[in-house]
């Protein structure tokens, strides 16, 4: 009696786990279809706007050098926000929450096989709990600054605070989970600085033989791009891993019903085994009394 309760006991933490695992997967289903379809639309329109922000970079490296010697000599002339500090900012993007399948582990690998090879001036901002988690068991020692936003519904305070910090720097990358598909995510790291095209999974160098006339002046478009377009690029990102974030969330809940199911169907046949065997020993303890009856 006990082996059997103790089956019975498993079949309800099972069942417990499959209602659980169902929900999280249809409210994953419900934000994903929420936000799909604006990730997609948005994604190709920033990928060209930061085609030209490259170009500000790339084709015109001497207009760029000599704002570069102003900042560097301390003309007050110029804009604050393009005074940098000459380092590069890495940014990880993860989560707070648990069980958003296999895209959080890639991305962090991601992250730190990068942060081994860079050898570049670097340093480090964490965005999430389980990110800080992970990073802190990784073995890495440098150093990182925290900031912890929500999973879902980050507000423009909170993007602004962000972009403070990134605009301080000569560039800055962002590793996340990109949406493929239901079943593909991808772990990504992009420039929101314009030093790659925006979510460039392979970055190469274009050749820039154009040649521009900025309107009004070449500082103020550069101030527009590092304020303006440098959020919005960060705010689709954001929109991206959480996207991606809820799919890899479907599978791996998907996965975990196959197992459950799987699980349950060995515990039902041991139930019944468990039951045949108490059936047949009771129907041998009923002849054994019979036998004794007739000896008697």
């Amino acid at each position: 009696m006990a082996q059997k309760k103790a089956v019975s006991e498993e079949l309800d933490a099972l069942n417990s786990l499959k209602d659980l695992a169902q929900s999280y997967e249809e409210i994953a289903v419900i934000r994903m279809q929420k936000i799909r379809d604006s990730v997609l639309k948005t994604r190709e329109f920033l990928s060209d706007l930061s085609d030209v922000f490259v170009d500000l970079k790339s084709s015109y490296q001497r207009e760029v050098k000599e704002l570069m010697i102003k900042i560097k000599e301390g003309d007050k002339s110029v804009l604050s926000t393009l005074q940098k500090n000459n380092k590069t900012l890495l940014v990880y993007l993860s989560s707070n929450g648990r069980l958003y399948g296999s895209v959080t582990q890639k991305t962090h690998k991601l992250f730190i096989e990068d942060l081994k090879k860079n050898k570049e001036e670097i340093e480090i901002i964490v965005l999430g709990r389980t990110g800080k988690e992970m990073y802190e068991s990784s073995g890495m020692s440098i150093p990182f600054e925290f900031f912890e936003i929500p999973d879902t519904s980050v507000e423009i305070g909170q993007i602004k605070q962000l972009m403070k910090k990134f605009l301080q720097y000569q560039k800055v990358y962002v590793y996340y989970g990109k949406f493929s598909n239901v079943v593909n995510q991808t772990p990504i790291s992009t420039s929101i600085s314009g030093e790659d095209i925006f979510e460039t999974e392979v970055p190469s160098v274009i050749p820039r033989e154009d040649r521009f006339i900025f309107e009004p002046v070449l500082e103020k478009i550069y101030h527009f791009f590092e304020t303006q377009i440098m959020a919005n690029m960060f705010s689709q990102i954001l929109l991206e891993n959480q996207l991606a974030r809820h799919s890899s969330r479907v599978n791996a809940m998907e996965e975990a019903l196959i197992h459950i199911e799987e699980e349950s169907k060995k515990l039902y046949q041991q139930r019944t085994r468990i039951k045949h065997l108490l059936q047949n020993k009771k129907q041998l303890e009923t002849m054994s009394g019979v036998i004794s009856l007739v000896e008697v």
